[in-house]
């Protein structure tokens, strides 16, 4: 599961369908099916006509799309991925899977997680993930981060070497107050800076980054966390 900020949707889904699309690609030996969720039919439809298709029109991968190319289904090699609504349970029903990703986790109907689990009972692979910005404290997907080995992005500072979490209020610098136009509602390039917490020099964001196991326990589920101070980086975590 992936615990992040609301500027990360669209990227996090990106990755999402990413991971399922090359499950299907290194393992179509063996012809798994794998299935991704969204909230409603529209934003399904929406996100595969805008995202999906046009990866699949040129480029590597549109050399190995089969049949049964559409919104609800595409095959690759011998695989296939399936796209449904999460609105309701009986929408993720009569459907075997390898690899299931639950986008916007928090907006699953109850009922569809368990259909959607039970499409997984028997497959030797049982990939599952859950993505989504957390809503309400202890429920949905702050509940299973909870439950999880908490995986936390967080960066070293190059100078004093503190591992630390971004925070508004320790880790941004203004240092040319000129450059702040309320008026005209725009910050100039280069107004404030990311720094140390600690020792208050420049933070490398960009090679320091790495993800903290703050709960290591056995058997726990990986979890990660990403805040939207980070909203600028790439997200690269799952959740299983």
């Amino acid at each position: 599961m992936l615990k992040y900020g609301e500027n990360h949707g669209i990227i996090v889904s990106e990755v999402g369908v990413s991971e399922m699309l090359w499950f299907c690609d290194t393992h179509s030996y063996d012809s798994v099916n794998v299935l991704y969720t969204f909230p409603t039919q529209d934003q399904m439809q929406d996100f595969v006509n805008s995202r999906i298709n046009p990866q699949f029109e040129s480029g590597y991968y549109s050399t190995l799309i089969k049949n049964n190319d559409s919104v609800k289904m595409k095959q690759i090699r011998n695989s296939r991925m399936m796209f449904r609504s999460s609105s309701t349970g009986k929408a993720l029903e009569g459907v075997d899977v390898d690899g299931l990703s639950l986008d916007e986790y928090d907006r699953l109907n109850p009922t569809a997680e368990i259909s959607a689990k039970e499409s997984l009972s028997s497959s030797k692979y049982g990939l599952l993930r859950r993505w989504s910005t957390p809503t309400q404290p202890n429920m949905g997907i702050d509940l299973k981060y909870a439950e999880s080995d908490q995986r936390k992005w967080v960066y070293r500072c190059q100078h004093c070497g503190l591992v630390q979490q971004l925070d508004y209020e320790k880790n941004i610098k203004l240092i040319n107050k000129d450059g702040i136009d309320l008026i005209g509602k725009v910050i100039d390039e280069g107004t404030y800076q990311y720094v140390c917490r600690k020792c208050g020099k420049p933070i490398d964001r960009w090679y320091s980054g790495f993800w903290d196991i703050t709960a290591p326990r056995s058997g726990r589920a990986h979890g990660y966390e990403i805040s939207q101070m980070d909203a600028v980086n790439y997200p690269c975590g799952i959740l299983q």
